[in-house]
């Protein structure tokens, strides 16, 4: 079938037009930085790129006898979120992001070898809960759409690399950039399905369901250890059967 190029550009435009890779903003919520001229209001006024971190499984390789290899997927792959940001003439944006590091890791020895920043020694990590915050990033639609928009969460996300900052006299035309990579520990996307927590303690049982097994199981042993000698072998392996059908009912829940 040759190609219609009045068909594709229906398509196109049908689903709102090809996307544009500049209309977007990167925000930042509860960061743990504070003093400085960025806040959570005009962060996103300084990224200049930024780069959805992208989804990538772990994989292995089974190779059976006589027949192809076979991958599997056994994990999920960590990602960063690279993204570069612009600087401001005063340096708040360089304060802002070097004081965010040193709530992660205070590398700082200004005041000698036992100076403390935030409660911590030089060289000492901090509680995530102390240095993580949230990052969206927001891509926008174009067209008739444009208050739409697919929305990429991160939290407890927290810098792990601030890039060189290069100076030089010859460049008298160009702004300086820095570039910051992010690492998070949930990422979300407007586009996944929603999970349903009914399953979130067993497949297909809530959390009721597994208190009432765990309990169930704890009541068989406690109530087999606290009978008497077994009057006879059949009776030994009466009681073993219990529990272990108490705990494979258990097992079950916990899928």
């Amino acid at each position: 079938m040759p190609f219609n190029i009045s068909e594709f550009k229906a398509q196109i435009d049908r689903l709102g037009g090809p996307a544009r890779a500049s209309i977007f903003d990167v925000s930042v919520f509860n960061p743990p930085v504070a003093g400085t001229g960025v806040d959570v209001g005009n962060f996103r006024f300084f990224c200049q790129s930024a780069t959805v971190p992208s989804i990538t499984f772990d994989t292995a390789t089974y190779t059976p006898v006589g027949a192809a290899p076979v991958q599997y997927p056994t994990g999920v792959q960590p990602q960063v979120f690279n993204a570069i940001f612009m600087m401001d003439s005063e340096h708040q944006l360089l304060t802002f992001f070097h004081r965010w590091m040193q709530n992660v890791v205070n590398y700082g020895t200004t005041a000698g070898r036992f100076s403390e920043v935030g409660g911590k020694l030089p060289f000492e990590l901090g509680y995530m809960e102390d240095y993580g915050a949230r990052l969206s990033v927001k891509h926008y639609t174009t067209g008739s759409n444009e208050s739409r928009f697919y929305e990429v969460i991160m939290d407890n996300a927290y810098p792990v690399a601030i890039g060189d900052v290069e100076l030089s006299w010859s460049d008298n035309d160009s702004f300086l950039t820095l570039p910051v990579s992010f690492a998070f520990d949930r990422i979300e996307y407007s586009g996944e399905l929603e999970g349903s927590p009914i399953g979130a303690f067993g497949r297909g049982s809530g959390l009721l369901d597994l208190i009432g097994a765990v309990a169930g199981f704890v009541g068989v042993v406690q109530q087999t250890v606290k009978q008497q000698k077994p009057t006879s072998i059949q009776d030994a392996i009466n009681r073993i059967y219990r529990v272990r059908g108490s705990l494979d009912r258990l097992n079950n829940v916990l899928g």
